[in-house]
């Protein structure tokens, strides 16, 4: 069986698919379901999936639905991310969130800067991800094998 991290990992991963994500919380069983209901789970492809989303609509205190970030917390880790650029490298990543489209004038100034930029990004934006993801799992008392919360 797989730790917390490589299980976030698979996630994180799933959602960047467009599916919507469960886990079951008596077993810790990861199922991803496509947004459409074309019924899929990586861990088993043997499964009824059509049972298995009714199993999952008819006993929803059985499974956590991993919810994506919202915007609110998205423009958070990317103004987290640019004020830490800002004190390093004078970057302007804070003024283009300050505008009427801050995402979408956060991702066209980062494309603007040095390539280690958008690299260090990704890196910050996958640490953040991992920590969010486990600190929602951790609240829901959603423990991977022997790993507790800290």
């Amino acid at each position: 069986m797989k730790n917390t991290s490589e299980l976030i990992e698979r996630i994180i991963k799933l959602m960047n698919d467009n599916l919507i994500v469960y886990v079951q919380r008596q077993s810790k069983r990861v199922i991803a379901i496509p947004e459409d209901y074309d019924f899929m789970d990586f861990m088993d492809s043997d499964e009824d999936y059509e049972r298995l989303y009714n199993e999952i609509e008819s006993n929803p205190d059985n499974y956590y639905k991993i919810e994506p970030l919202t915007s609110r917390e998205l423009y958070n880790v990317m103004m987290d991310f640019s004020i830490d650029q800002e004190r390093r490298n004078s970057v302007p990543l804070v003024k283009a969130l300050r505008t009427n489209r801050p995402m979408e004038a956060f991702m066209k100034q980062l494309n603007k800067l040095d390539a280690d930029i958008p690299v260090a990004w990704q890196i910050y934006y996958s640490d953040r991800l991992k920590r969010i993801y486990r600190t929602r799992l951790c609240k829901e008392h959603i423990h991977f094998i022997s790993e507790q919360c800290s």
